[in-house]
């Protein structure tokens, strides 16, 4: 009787492992700049949620200012939030609550009527034209805590509030850079 040598191969073959390592390859190339764009996704969206509840805040307070009788020029404050000309504050209120203050120890009153919580925007309050701005950028995208308007602009993932002493504050946002 004759025996057979017979051995029984365990593991896989190089051709198995070059395949393998190829498809993982093509799986990375395709999926890696779909993983890559939800930071830049989450940064626009939060912006523009941000943008989102601002002009809602402005139209309710517009509407309280309106309906209260109270004239334009008025300081009025409505649910913890002042402003004036029938928009909050870019700035947050002074001690006295009769003007406007651009420290960092309360949020600007912008932020209050809109509920964002300012731990996680990287901002800065700055007056042009005569009247206060707020640029805010997600904390993620400029993790700075008092950050200049300059390095909050530099991002170009940012949203701006003018405060206006005549007409409708102005809104804007840049999120090419997020």
């Amino acid at each position: 009787m004759k025996k057979l040598n017979t051995s029984r191969q365990t593991g896989f073959t190089l051709i198995e492992l070059v395949v393998v390592i190829i498809i993982l390859g093509i799986l990375a190339v395709v999926a890696a700049p779909k993983f890559i764009n939800l930071k830049t996704d989450a940064h626009i969206a939060a912006i523009n949620g941000a943008v989102g509840s601002i002009k809602t805040a402005v139209t309710l307070f517009k509407t309280k200012t309106l309906t209260s009788g109270s004239a334009m020029t008025d300081t009025v404050e409505f649910s913890g939030v002042k402003g004036s000309n029938y928009q909050p504050w870019a700035a947050a209120a002074n001690a006295s609550g009769s003007g406007f203050n651009a420290v960092y120890t309360t949020s600007p009153e912008i932020f209050e009527a809109a509920g964002l919580d300012m731990d996680e925007w990287a901002y800065r309050i700055y007056t042009l034209s005569g009247s206060y701005v707020v640029a805010a950028a997600p904390r993620l995208a400029l993790d700075i805590s008092q950050p200049t308007s300059a390095q909050v602009i530099a991002t170009n993932c940012y949203f701006q509030y003018h405060w206006k002493s005549t007409g409708e504050p102005e809104i804007t946002t840049v999120t090419t850079g997020c």
